[in-house]
């Protein structure tokens, strides 16, 4: 089973966005401020959630697939299935789909659908929704094509039940529909009529045709992005009619924004330095919310320095994980211990490598002059000012061993090419804060170990590895699980830095926050949130 590269992640897409753009956007909610900074609650029905770069992409659930706009997915959109809010635990929880069955050996799922939901287009929703949305999904190639590629046929007896049936055992898909990434329903009758020549691609970059609770009302690239409440949507409605979101083109803007009230909250955008700032603000209020994500180091065995798993260990052991967190990252973040994200295996998960202060100079004794020259280059994504910080801090550690090492920050397109050409890559990256599609540990060993899965890299990977994961997705083996895991962190390409929060920073009034978000999505359901007092 392969998944396709993926186009962007979490961490990076949105720092890349943050290079090329060149207009900075301002709430048109209508704000007063408190003199200290709070604001006050809005009176007009208009939320406003600052962006920190555009969202990348179109906001069409089947070519998304990248970072800020998984705030529209999750709200002008649902799948299925999600993963429950307000959680630190992967659970599936119901969506448009209100229970489901799942036979012994993981190739068919029943859904019982939800009654009463409407698409925005005024039209019902049905079964017959569910084999379209899988369909175009493969149709338009977006790059989460994989989570339905799997799908045989969907077979609807009735306008309230899908059964799906797969072409192989697959215990990882109700993650895939459950992912912010995964399929959304989409109105048939709209795809239909606004087809054109591109399944509807060109529609949908302005439009939306979901069933969630708000509706895409205004698409301005680069500048700003409304969401309007949908009167018809079948759950809950939250005293915000309007979802503003403004785009701002660094982290200085979009602060002061939220410093004068005319932005109400940020969402998994600011640098860890800006912590003790807001921690001590009045009228502000901090959450620190369950994520999949982490920072990570990715090593480059294609180099000649690394090119032997001895260097790779002895270079992953040098780095403090501890330090790094201590100094940088700060209380969004902890260390990791595993090689998955945190809780994703229920136990047996352990991390091979783990700090040892005197592994790096050890190595390096016992390399000639001639290798102890070689100049290593430490890489990190331009603009992520926390990869930035902890990849110094790394840098001096290899130059403390004796080594020549500088460090050096790569545009995000650069980054996703390595895995064409890995020569022409730095001798490791770290990443500030990367993350799976989903919960299901399928989907963070695929994605990270195996060349294929978009974000390894320097395509590193070990044949019997991938065969492990490809085995332990039939059944949702941990033992075989736990067994990758354990077999890609001996060949040192990879290390676990951190296991990363959900830093939410909003004004004290707004409640629901905890509430509105989970572990997989990084971003708040609106509807859910709400105005204290």
């Amino acid at each position: 089973m392969q998944i396709p590269s993926r186009r962007a992640t979490q961490s990076l897409v949105v720092l890349g966005a943050v290079l090329s753009l060149t207009l900075t956007a301002c709430s048109s909610g209508t704000r007063t401020s408190s003199g200290d900074g709070a604001g006050a609650a809005p009176t007009d029905g208009v939320l406003t959630v600052g962006l920190l770069g555009d969202i990348g992409q179109p906001p069409d659930p089947d070519i998304y697939y990248a970072n800020n706009g998984t705030a529209i997915m999750i709200n002008a959109y649902e799948g299925l299935v999600q993963y429950k809010n307000n959680t630190d635990k992967v659970e599936i929880a119901p969506r448009l789909a209100t229970s489901w069955e799942v036979n012994d050996d993981n190739t068919v799922y029943t859904f019982h659908l939800r009654d009463g939901v409407t698409f925005h287009d005024g039209t019902p929703f049905t079964s017959a929704a569910v084999d379209v949305a899988f369909k175009r999904r493969i149709a338009v190639k977006g790059g989460a094509a994989y989570m339905v590629d799997v799908v045989k046929s969907v077979a609807t007896p009735d306008d309230r039940t899908a059964v799906v049936t797969l072409k192989t055992p697959n215990s990882a898909f109700l993650s895939y529909l459950a992912s912010p990434f995964g399929p959304k329903m989409e109105s048939p009758t709209g795809l239909k009529k606004h087809a054109g020549d591109d399944d509807a691609q060109t529609y949908l970059t302005t439009h939306d045709l979901g069933t969630g609770p708000y509706e895409l009302t205004t698409a301005e690239t680069g500048q700003k992005y409304v969401l309007s409440q949908y009167d018809g949507y079948w759950g809950p409605k939250s005293p915000f009619t309007r979802i503003d979101l403004p785009v701002y083109t660094d982290e200085s803007a979009l602060e002061l924004a939220f410093d004068k009230g005319t932005v109400d909250t940020i969402v998994a955008a600011l640098p860890s330095s800006s912590l003790d700032k807001y921690g001590k603000a009045e009228g502000v209020t901090n959450y620190f919310l369950p994520t999949l994500q982490g920072a990570m180091v990715t090593v480059n065995p294609s180099h000649a320095f690394f090119r032997d798993a001895a260097a790779r260990v002895a270079f992953l052991k040098s780095i403090d994980q501890q330090k790094l967190v201590d100094q940088v990252l700060g209380k969004r973040s902890e260390v990791a211990t595993t090689m998955y994200a945190k809780g994703m295996v229920a136990s047996g998960d352990q991390q091979p490598i783990s700090y040892d202060a005197a592994a790096l100079g050890t190595y390096v004794s016992g390399l000639s002059g001639a290798q102890k020259a070689t100049k290593l280059t430490i890489g990190y994504a331009n603009g992520n000012v926390n990869a930035q910080q902890m990849t110094n801090l790394v840098v001096a550690n290899l130059q403390a061993a004796g080594l020549t090492a500088s460090a050096q920050g790569y545009d995000t397109s650069t980054v996703f090419g390595w895995i064409n050409d890995p020569k022409k890559g730095p001798d490791a990256f770290i990443d500030g804060n990367n993350g799976p599609d989903g919960g299901d540990p399928y989907m963070w060993g695929h994605v990270f170990w195996d060349a294929s899965g978009g974000i390894n890299y320097f395509g590193c990977q070990s044949a019997q590895v991938n065969s492990l994961l490809d085995d332990a997705v039939k059944t949702g083996d941990t033992a075989k699980y736990n067994q990758a895991g354990a077999l890609y962190g001996q060949t040192g390409c990879f290390l676990n830095l951190s296991y990363n929060k959900d830093w939410v920073v909003a004004k004290s009034w707004l409640t629901g926050v905890a509430e509105a978000q989970n572990l997989g999505a990084n971003e708040l359901n609106f509807s859910l949130l709400g105005i204290s007092g």
